[in-house]
């Protein structure tokens, strides 16, 4: 029987395990950029320098929101007793509210439309209309709201006074226009036309 040499094929496996690589386990890299985006308002987490901002509000580069300015109206509707032109404790009430929910803003802006009912001459009415307008702003004024933030226009027979408002009688309509900040909402599929185009807001009560 012949002898096998086994030395040459030891050698050549040996040279074919050296052949064959160990693969390197691949390297993870450590993120130093946080990429999530906290509260889903489009700018990551990284560069966001403020991570509450309200749903659907118009974010800027730094996920801030953006504000706008928001002009406000209310109105009230003061009655007088027939001929008279001072208040009973129940209208001065009512009419301190509203300034007391308005005389915080320095931009405040009040407007007097003074009115009478059709009897009495028209120089009388005119003049009761003036008195009245004068009563609201002196009680404006004591609460605490400047005289130059308070404008008074008297409605009369000879003004040409629209049938619309014919009806008030014995009556003050006191309108307080202000401005107040606010967050800038973001048009979405959802928004309508009056919210792209928004109409001028109609007058509220206080």
């Amino acid at each position: 029987m012949k002898s096998i040499n086994l030395l040459p094929l030891c050698l050549l496996a040996l040279t074919l395990s050296a052949c064959i690589e160990t693969p390197r386990p691949a390297l993870v890299e450590q993120q130093s950029r946080d990429l999530y985006d906290l509260d889903t308002d489009g700018v990551i987490t990284a560069r966001d320098l403020c991570l509450t901002t309200p749903d659907g509000s118009v974010i800027n580069n730094d996920g801030c929101e953006s504000s706008t300015t928001v002009e406000k109206q209310a109105s009230r509707v003061v009655m007088f007793e027939f001929d008279k032109h001072t208040l009973t404790t129940y209208e001065s009430e009512r009419l301190a509210k509203m300034v007391n929910a308005v005389k915080h803003y320095q931009d405040a802006r009040i407007y007097l439309i003074g009115d009478t009912s059709p009897e009495g001459s028209d120089a009388y009415n005119h003049e009761l209309a003036k008195k009245r307008a004068a009563e609201i702003t002196r009680i404006i004024v004591a609460q605490g709201i400047n005289e130059q933030q308070i404008t008074s226009q008297v409605y009369f027979e000879s003004n040409m006074i629209p049938n619309a408002i014919r009806g008030r009688e014995h009556r003050l309509v006191a309108v307080a226009k202000w401005q107040e900040s606010g967050i800038e909402k973001a048009w979405h599929i959802f928004s309508t036309e009056k919210v792209a185009k928004p109409k001028p807001s109609k007058a509220t009560g206080i």
